[in-house]
């Protein structure tokens, strides 16, 4: 007779960490297949029960080589928004939570993103109960609380709460608001709960659904007459076409932003973030250089700008550190590698203060790439710049696997170049 194999796996880990009983595992395992069956238009989901037997096994380490079969895996997923293969993994004390195995390179899975249709339809509640004044002020701080843990956390990690606090506002807009501030206020968090998942989207590389998620938000923060919520989402717009290669579209896209208040602060992101670096990727050297210097003089025209390096994902205005470090990757798209080599040590300075792990590994490739450039490549420096980036400890997100895979091409003209290889292989991990 065979002897089970008792054994702790990060999915018991999860469940303790919640604090779930198999009651309520089994309850919120009910709530998610009807969620993803929704989101996914699979009626086929809502009969994959999870039976207290399964449950038992799954409990004590007793899954199969091959994991839990298809259905019941795209709801694990979606419950826990990490991955099954991740989930069903022996528990180690030592290692840290989650980041992300090597194949998925800390993106969540698709199954934590809700289909652009799903999105465009909105999550709108059918209440004619009062809007809570509590529930907004959870949902505020809630918000507040992503964006300050965004830059370590990453997406990864705080995908499921911004979907929560996305579908929290959806069943409140049913309700009566009481009074124009608390509309105002209601459709404001909205629109900056679908503008963060958006901007999730776009670090995940997942394009269609962040252009989704922006078009929500921006109808939510047009309905609350915030125009400097507007120019946010039209900078993360833009920032999503930027990725997808579309320059002349993401330079239109912040173009439109900027002319919706051209004197807010929010235009600065516009035009270092949006404008300046699609203009130099499509070789208009001098008109990006026109909007870095537009960018810095409208910071220096305003009163007040936040201290140090906001957070990318902040809604705040643009700090000067964060307006010259869109500017270092400006400089280097429109091809002019000695402002990059100028301004960047200003940057890389801040970000170490402000532990900022992401702009330290984008500036740092944004460097390595500068030193690339011909005449007088220092291509050793370059990949030792790289490789020190890589290690930085930032999530692996859209924008660092993509500068990191142009300075590998780049690389490729000294492919013999030991460093070159030891650089390459370094991305290889990261993919």
């Amino acid at each position: 007779m065979r002897v089970p194999q008792y054994r702790t796996t990060n999915f018991k880990m999860e469940v303790r960490r919640r604090r779930w009983t198999n009651t309520v595992t089994i309850e919120r395992w009910a709530r998610a297949r009807v969620e993803l069956a929704e989101i996914d238009a699979d009626p086929a989901l809502l009969t994959v029960d999870l039976p207290s037997r399964t449950l038992d096994r799954w409990m004590t380490g007793e899954v199969s080589p091959a994991g839990p079969r298809a259905e019941r895996a795209r709801i694990l997923e979606h419950l826990f928004q990490l991955p099954v293969e991740w989930l069903f993994r022996t528990y180690d004390e030592q290692a840290p939570a989650y980041t992300g195995t090597s194949e998925q390179g800390g993106v969540p899975s698709l199954t934590g993103w809700d289909s652009p249709k799903s999105i465009l339809d909105g999550p709108r509640g059918a209440s004619s109960q009062a809007v809570d004044q509590g529930l907004l002020v959870l949902a505020r701080d809630s918000i507040a609380a992503i964006v300050d843990r965004y830059e370590l956390g990453g997406p990864a990690q705080l995908v499921g709460e911004a979907r929560l606090v996305r579908r929290m506002l959806g069943v409140m807009l049913g309700g009566r608001a009481s009074g124009v501030v608390q509309h105002r206020e209601l459709m404001t968090l909205a629109a900056q709960a679908s503008g963060l998942l958006a901007y999730m989207a776009v670090n995940c590389g997942e394009q269609k659904t962040a252009g989704a998620l922006c078009r929500e938000a921006d109808q939510f923060a047009e309905e609350a007459g915030a125009l400097w919520l507007r120019q946010w989402v039209a900078g993360t717009r833009s920032l999503n076409l930027y990725y997808a290669k579309q320059y002349v579209a993401a330079d239109a896209a912040a173009a439109a932003g900027i002319a919706l208040a051209p004197a807010d602060p929010q235009a600065i992101r516009l035009m270092a973030n949006g404008r300046a670096r699609a203009l130099g990727r499509l070789g208009e050297r001098s008109e990006s250089h026109r909007m870095i210097e537009e960018a810095l003089q409208l910071s220096e025209d305003q009163a007040r700008l936040p201290p140090g390096l906001t957070s990318c994902i902040s809604f705040a205005p643009y700090s000067r550190a964060r307006t010259v470090a869109n500017a270092v990757t400006a400089y280097l798209s429109a091809g002019d590698a000695k402002r990059v080599l100028l301004l960047a040590p200003q940057v890389q300075n801040v970000a170490v203060s402000a532990q900022s792990p992401w702009t330290q590994a984008l500036v740092g490739l944004d460097v390595a790439t500068a030193l690339v450039q011909p005449p007088g490549a220092e291509v050793e420096e370059a990949m030792r710049v790289g490789r020190e980036a890589l290690s930085s400890g930032a999530a692996p997100i859209q924008s660092v696997r993509q500068r990191a895979g142009e300075l590998l091409e780049l690389g490729q003209r000294w492919r013999g170049v030991r460093a070159v290889g030891e650089y390459a292989a370094q991305v290889q991990e990261l993919r």
